[in-house]
C-alpha cells in the first residue's frame, strides 16, 4: 500500500510538472523577436470557457480590408507574442491575423494545459467571434507544436467557411507524444505512468487522453490539409508528420518535409521556401 502511495505521489508531481501552467513549459519556447507583435495595433478579444476560464487574443487587422483571417495557434511554452513572426508573414501576405493565447500561456487564464484536445473548443470558439466579426469572412488555420495538433484535433467541429489548414510539427496523439518524452527525456516506460496522468488529467485538467487522436480527427476530414515537419525533429518526431498525412483521408493534402531542420525550426532553415509554401497554399484554398 505505501509503494502506491508514493507512486501516487510521484505521478503527481510528474504530473504538474507537464501540464500545470509554469512546469515543465516555461523552459521552452525560448525568446524570439516579438518586435512587431509588440509594435503593430490589435485589438484584444476574450472569451469565457465553460469551465469558467477567461481566455485572450488579438486580432491584427490586415492594411487593406480583406475577408481573409488565418487564425495562428502556438504551441507548448509558447503563446501569441512568441508567434509574432508567423503572424506577421500572413498578414503581409494580405490577412487578418486572430493569434489567441491557449488556455495556461500567456495572457490566458486556466491552471493546466489543454494539449492542443482541450483547445480545440477553445478555438472552435474563436472562429465564432470572427465571424461575428465579419460574417462574411473566410478562415484559415495554421498552428505549430502543440498548435499544429490542435488544428488536426479540431478540424472536425470546424465551420464550413474555413478553407485549409497548416500543421507544422504536430504530433498524432497526446498518448503517442507523452510516450516518446517519456522515453527521450527520462528513460521511462508508458506504462502505468500515462493510464495515471490520463485519470490525473480528467480529474484536474477536465478532459482524457484516449480520444486525442488523429487517426480519429482525421479520418473524414475533406479541409485541405497542408503538412510541414522537420527532417530533424527528435521532440515531435518526424515519423509523426508522416502518420498524420496517411491518417488524413481528404484529397486535398500535402506533405513536406524539411531537410535538416528541427523542432519548430522548418520557417528558420528555408525562410524563403517555407512562406512561398504555405503563402500559395493559403491563396490557393481562399476563394
Amino acid at each position: 500500500m505505501a509503494v502506491i502511495i508514493v507512486a501516487g505521489i510521484g505521478m503527481y508531481y510528474l504530473f504538474n510538472f507537464a501540464f500545470q501552467r509554469g512546469g515543465f513549459s516555461t523552459t521552452l519556447g525560448g525568446h524570439p523577436n516579438t518586435e512587431w507583435y509588440d509594435t503593430t495595433q490589435s485589438q484584444t478579444w476574450t472569451q469565457k470557457t465553460k469551465d469558467n476560464i477567461t481566455l485572450k487574443a488579438h486580432y491584427f487587422e490586415a492594411e487593406q480590408p480583406t475577408n481573409k483571417t488565418v487564425i495562428v495557434i502556438h504551441g507548448y511554452g509558447g503563446s501569441a507574442r512568441k508567434m509574432s513572426s508567423y503572424e506577421q508573414m500572413f498578414h503581409n501576405m494580405g490577412y487578418n491575423v486572430l493569434a489567441p493565447d491557449n488556455r495556461s500561456f500567456g495572457d490566458s487564464g486556466g491552471n493546466y494545459t489543454g494539449y492542443g484536445w482541450k483547445d480545440r473548443t477553445d478555438i472552435v470558439n474563436w472562429m465564432k467571434q470572427i465571424n461575428q466579426y465579419n460574417p462574411h469572412t473566410e478562415i484559415g488555420m495554421y498552428g505549430i507544436s502543440m498548435g499544429a495538433a490542435a488544428v488536426m484535433f479540431t478540424l472536425p467541429e470546424a465551420p464550413q467557411n474555413v478553407k485549409f489548414a497548416i500543421a507544422d510539427c504536430g504530433y498524432t496523439s497526446i498518448n503517442a507524444e507523452l510516450t516518446h518524452e517519456l522515453k527521450t527525456m527520462f528513460n521511462l516506460p508508458a506504462f502505468p505512468i500515462i493510464p495515471l496522468a490520463n485519470i490525473y488529467s480528467q480529474v484536474l485538467a477536465g478532459y482524457g487522453f484516449d480520444d486525442a487522436n488523429t487517426k480519429n480527427t482525421l479520418k473524414h476530414n475533406e479541409i485541405p490539409l497542408f503538412i510541414i515537419h522537420g527532417s530533424k525533429d527528435n521532440f515531435v518526431p518526424t515519423k509523426f508528420a508522416y502518420e498524420n498525412y496517411k491518417n488524413n483521408k481528404g484529397n486535398n493534402k500535402e506533405l513536406w518535409i524539411v531537410k535538416n531542420a528541427k523542432h519548430a525550426q522548418s520557417r528558420l532553415e528555408d525562410p524563403q521556401e517555407y512562406q512561398r509554401r504555405v503563402g500559395d497554399f493559403a491563396m490557393r484554398w481562399f476563394e
